[in-house]
């Protein structure tokens, strides 16, 4: 019978910088157009409240770009706010206000994290006071007062952290060429893993039953590399036969269950059968069955993933699937 088993993972979190990997990057531009590609994400610090984390990079699934932070003005600016929140004498308040005022948007996280220290007093002036030029900078930044600034990194699936990521250019290989993507014209852009040792080649993927499990978290999903749009035809074909531990030790193939026993949590009427091979296009996509010949016409916009359906993960499975993806 099928025993199902929960575990508590923890989130490694280090006081370093991302490390470079062998990415799929589908990137959302500012000007409304998705480019999808190979990268190897540069290494990136993402300076938090808490300072500066690390999140291992297998581990992120997005990242949603703020404002533009420029913190190698840092140095300039935060005596600056000093100045300003402490001159009495208007004249010489507006010199410095209009200093920084002249940095634009890209000093809006400085100014904003300058108001939300305890030590921080709300000047006396009337004209030319930080408030006034935190108003001015999120007018300029086209957001409303108070709108967050952060860049947001999702991770897990669900989790979320707050802050400020220092990255360069994006370079992509993508269908039609290499692009480079500067870092203020990103909306945000969807993160996974390129996991090499799938890969056989001519479109060609190995779906290993010990391993590629939907029910092992994140880590059972293959990244097919193949990007969609809605309506895009694409196919999936798969053969092989595997053994699923998990389910009693019986023999499946793409379609479902072969022989051997019959778990009693199997039936042959499942929408989606229990050692089938499964898709879905993009990291939430809605789970799909492909089974071994699959023709379909895409309803969402991403990469699909293929892994073998079985909400059970048992090391003790053995086999593996030849799956192609192919869009058309």
């Amino acid at each position: 019978m099928k025993k199902i088993t929960l575990s508590f993972f923890a989130v490694l979190i280090a006081i370093t910088s991302i490390s470079a990997a062998n990415l799929q990057l589908t990137v959302r531009l500012k000007n409304g157009d998705v480019v999808t590609g190979k990268s190897t994400l540069p290494k990136v610090a993402f300076v938090t409240n808490y300072g500066t984390l690390n999140i291992p990079i297998e581990k992120i699934n997005s990242i949603k770009f703020g404002i533009f932070s420029d913190k190698t003005k840092d140095g300039a600016v935060n005596p600056d706010l000093n100045k300003l929140q402490t001159l009495t004498n208007e004249a010489d308040a507006k010199i410095v206000y209009d200093r920084l005022l002249a940095y634009g948007s890209p000093i809006l996280a400085t100014v904003k994290t300058f108001t939300e220290n305890p030590f921080y007093k709300i000047t006396d002036r009337e004209n030319y006071t930080v408030e006034q030029l935190l108003d001015e900078l999120y007018k300029k930044a086209n957001l409303t007062y108070g709108q967050s600034v952060n860049d947001v990194v999702t991770f897990d699936g669900s989790n979320t952290l707050e802050g400020v990521i220092s990255v360069g250019d994006i370079q992509l290989q993508a269908e039609y060429g290499n692009l480079s993507l500067k870092r203020d014209k990103i909306e945000s852009m969807d993160i996974s893993v390129i996991d090499e040792s799938v890969i056989l080649g001519n479109g060609n993927f190995v779906l290993k039953a010990n391993y590629h499990i939907s029910g092992n978290e994140s880590k059972g999903w293959v990244n097919s590399g193949v990007s969609v749009k809605a309506g895009d035809k694409f196919s999936i074909t798969a053969s092989g036969k595997i053994i699923l531990k998990s389910l009693s030790g019986g023999a499946y193939n793409p379609d479902g269950y072969v022989s051997g026993t019959k778990d009693g949590a199997y039936t042959d009427d499942m929408a989606t059968k229990y050692g089938s091979v499964i898709y879905k296009i993009g990291e939430f996509g809605d789970i799909k069955q492909a089974g071994s010949k699959f023709d379909s016409t895409a309803e969402a916009e991403g990469v699909i993933y293929i892994s073998i359906y079985e909400t059970v993960y048992d090391k003790g499975n053995s086999g593996s699937y030849t799956v192609k993806v192919t869009k058309k």
